[in-house]
C-alpha cells in the first residue's frame, strides 16, 4: 500500500513538474537597463536575455522557474565561471546577495572576448 501512495505522489510530481516547464514558464525577452554599466540592453535576436552583453552583469530576477521573475531577492549577479557544455558556452553567476548559482547561455552579440577579463574582476567581489 505504501508502495502505491508513493508511486503516485512521485507521479503526481512530475505531472506538476512537466505542466510548470510547458505552461507556467513564459519567456521573458525585453529591453532593460544594466545594473552594472547602466546602457540600455536591447531583447536578444535568438533567445531571451537574462545578462548585459558589454560587461555581463545580470539581476537575480527568477526564482525556481526560468524566466518567472518571482524572486524577491534582486541582487547584483555576477560572472564567476564559463564553461563548453553539450556545445553551447554557458556562464556561471554568483548572486552577491544571496549566493543562488544558475548557468545561462552565451548569447550571439555578447562581448564573449571580454567575459574573461570580466570573470577574473569580478571574483574579487563574489563572496
Amino acid at each position: 500500500m505504501l508502495l502505491v501512495i508513493l508511486k503516485l505522489f512521485l507521479m503526481k510530481r512530475v505531472q506538476h513538474c512537466i505542466y510548470s516547464f510547458f505552461v507556467l514558464m513564459k519567456k521573458i525577452n525585453e529591453a532593460f537597463q544594466c545594473v552594472g554599466c547602466n546602457m540600455m540592453i536591447p531583447p536578444a535576436k535568438k533567445t531571451c536575455r537574462n545578462h548585459c552583453p558589454f560587461c555581463f552583469v545580470s539581476l537575480h530576477v527568477d526564482g525556481a522557474i526560468p524566466w518567472d521573475r518571482s524572486a524577491s531577492c534582486r541582487g547584483k549577479m555576477l560572472p564567476i565561471n564559463y564553461m563548453l557544455k553539450h556545445g553551447v558556452w554557458k556562464i556561471l553567476f554568483k548572486c552577491q546577495k544571496c549566493g543562488k548559482e544558475h548557468r545561462n547561455k552565451v548569447a550571439d552579440d555578447d562581448q564573449f572576448d571580454a567575459l574573461l577579463w570580466y570573470i577574473t574582476l569580478y571574483r574579487q567581489e563574489v563572496k
